[in-house]
């Protein structure tokens, strides 16, 4: 709770209060950008400084013949497209690169730093945390951005399990990275499609979410939490945690490097 709290008042203070408007003609969403650069390198910062790089599935590219559980989710993403995308070339690339950015800022704070940090209580536990967390966590769009209530509902229920997919995810595959992909494809196409997509479509998108996150996390969920639990143990250092972190000399060969 405390972790997301914090992001959250990090995104909320550059895009607020920090960073004056940022909307120039050849590169609309420069503001959007900078803000979920801004907050992504500070949450690679806390997993630096906790020794949790490599076991959050942050600054590894998990295991490539496992990429295809996240196949579905792109496919989905890719749906949204089929009527087009409204916008002219600029604010298309404009929307693609900022979207990208949201992406890499929320996959690596929700599915790295707190799915890390809820790992302890078991695979199904901490992807229902991660999902009600993360839903959640888009009540900001009614109270500082100015969206209506309804549309704020449906926001936090489909991004809640959109989100409890993506940690199943993170599971199978040990990387956020793919869910990365999907992430800001998802969004990009969503928001520049020139309408809404049907409602049992939607409907269909959210029970398929639902369904295909139990289906990973009872297939790859033991393994995954394993997996992380084996890469703390192999560590010279002691289990990171947040009141006890290693310092820079006994964290893991490769952990003090960010990789893009």
């Amino acid at each position: 709770m405390e972790l997301t709290f914090a992001w959250h008042a990090l995104l909320l203070l550059f895009a607020e209060v920090i960073l004056p408007p940022l909307a120039p003609s050849w590169y609309p969403d420069l503001g959007a950008t900078l803000v979920n650069a801004v907050c992504a390198a500070g949450v690679w910062l806390v997993l630096w400084r906790w020794g949790w790089l490599r076991v959050s599935a942050v600054a590894v590219l998990g295991r490539p013949h496992r990429w295809w559980p996240a196949a579905p989710m792109l496919l989905i993403a890719c749906s949204y497209a089929v009527a087009g995308l409204d916008g002219s070339a600029t604010v298309i690339v404009s929307g693609l690169v900022s979207l990208l950015w949201v992406g890499i800022n929320e996959e690596i704070y929700s599915r790295g730093l707190v799915q890390q940090a809820l790992n302890p209580l078991g695979p199904i536990r901490a992807a229902l945390g991660v999902a009600v967390l993360f839903g959640t966590g888009h009540i900001q769009n009614f109270l500082f951005f100015g969206d209506p209530l309804d549309d704020t509902l449906w926001q936090m229920l489909s991004a809640g399990l959109f989100g409890f997919t993506c940690a199943g995810l993170r599971y199978a595959i040990g990387s956020v990275w793919p869910m990365v992909v999907v992430h800001g494809l998802d969004d990009f196409f969503q928001i520049r499609s020139p309408g809404s997509a049907p409602d049992w479509w939607q409907a269909s998108v959210l029970v398929f979410q639902a369904a295909y996150g139990v289906w990973l996390l009872r297939r790859y969920g033991a393994e995954g939490a394993q997996s992380s639990a084996e890469v703390i143990r192999s560590s010279p250092s002691s289990s990171p945690s947040p009141s006890s972190s290693p310092s820079p000399d006994e964290r893991p060969e490769g952990d003090s490097q960010a990789r893009a």
